[in-house]
């Protein structure tokens, strides 16, 4: 597939894709004040492509990056893909039908070295489950939650797509405690 085909597949699945959502602009300045984004030295958006606020503010601020979606002219998938070299963050919003994957996938790279951060941006309910919980209590020590006091509408919907969410963030310097709301 060119580029052309690529760009159209991907216009398209914003449109019928519940998986691809849009982070709204202000979600992705509040975490980036939060965890002093200029801090890190390498971050990774794993599920952003080219229309990305994480990806447009990054470079509005000059930060260093890698961004990398099964989109991208090289159709990175998230399972397959090691973050670049020196990745000291990973943020994103992933796709929440695979949030337990995704989590699972997040720690090994954590436990093999591969980066050294991350903030998740996942719905309220990825709290819950024995599954997770179990996830979460291991690194427990590192981990802060911080939750929306108000449901997000995600971008490019056109019906309703409003969610209680959070970040799920590990080993973030800045973070504090382990509980915030904003």
């Amino acid at each position: 597939m060119n580029s052309i085909q690529e760009n159209i597949f991907y216009e398209a699945d914003k449109e019928y894709n519940p998986d691809h959502v849009a982070t709204p602009r202000f979600v992705v300045e509040d975490i980036y004040d939060l965890i002093d984004i200029k801090s890190f030295k390498m971050i990774w958006f794993p599920f952003n492509n080219y229309d990305s606020h994480f990806k447009l503010k990054a470079d509005e601020l000059n930060l260093k990056y890698k961004a990398t979606h099964i989109f991208d002219d090289c159709g990175n998938d998230f399972f397959q893909t090691l973050p670049p070299k020196g990745c000291d963050l990973l943020i994103s919003n992933p796709p929440f039908s695979q949030q337990n994957e995704i989590i699972k996938r997040t720690f090994e790279l954590i436990d093999r070295g591969l980066i050294k951060s991350f903030c998740l941006l996942l719905p309220l309910s990825t709290l819950e489950t024995p599954t997770r919980a179990e996830m979460y209590e291991k690194y427990i020590d590192k981990i802060s939650i911080i939750i929306f006091k108000k449901r997000i509408k995600f971008l490019g919907k056109k019906t309703s797509f409003n969610k209680g969410c959070c970040w799920i963030c590990y080993n973030i310097p800045k973070l504090t405690r382990q509980l915030y709301w904003i």
